[in-house]
Formats: structure tokens, C-alpha cells, sequence
């Protein structure tokens, strides 16, 4: 999966404290997907180019199973200042 197919199916929402995408769209792909983003958001992050001014906010449903390197992914962004959640709905 590219960022850019992550894009065009992630449903954005946002406020002013928050950005949030919903990648239940995804189905099965969901991990995959949230992989994608975050691998995204760390490199911006080590560039120098992440935002660190909203929340990030990823909406999975039950299905959706966290791994290791996902977990570390969001340790990596917490300890930048960025608050990052994977919430089930």
C-alpha cells in the first residue's frame, strides 16, 4: 500500500485539536494501512517536517491486531510531543 492509496480511502476528519482518519474503510488491509501512516508520520518526524500541534487519532474496528513495530512507531512519535492514538470502534 502507498501513501497515496492510504489518501484516497482514509476518511479525514478534523478540529481544531485533532486530526483524526478512519481507516476502517480498509477491512482487512487495516493494519496495513495504519502501518503506512505511521511509517509516514515517523519519517516526517526525523525530517524535521511533522506537526506537532494537533492530535493524531486512527480509528480501527475490532478486527484491527497492533503489532510490535506499530507499537514502537507510536512510542517514537509520543516521545517527539505528538499525542498519536490507534482507538478501536
Amino acid at each position: 500500500m502507498t501513501k497515496e492509496q492510504f489518501t484516497e480511502r482514509a476518511v479525514r476528519n478534523e478540529t481544531d485539536s485533532t486530526v483524526a482518519f478512519d481507516v476502517r474503510p480498509f477491512g482487512a488491509e487495516q493494519q496495513e494501512a495504519v502501518a503506512v501512516f505511521l511509517g509516514e508520520q515517523v519519517f516526517r518526524l526525523s525530517i524535521g517536517a511533522l506537526n506537532l500541534s494537533k492530535n493524531l487519532t486512527l480509528l480501527v474496528d475490532g478486527k484491527y491486531e497492533s503489532t510490535s513495530q506499530l507499537e514502537g512507531f507510536i512510542e517514537k512519535l509520543k516521545s517527539a510531543g505528538l499525542h498519536v492514538s490507534v482507538d478501536k470502534q
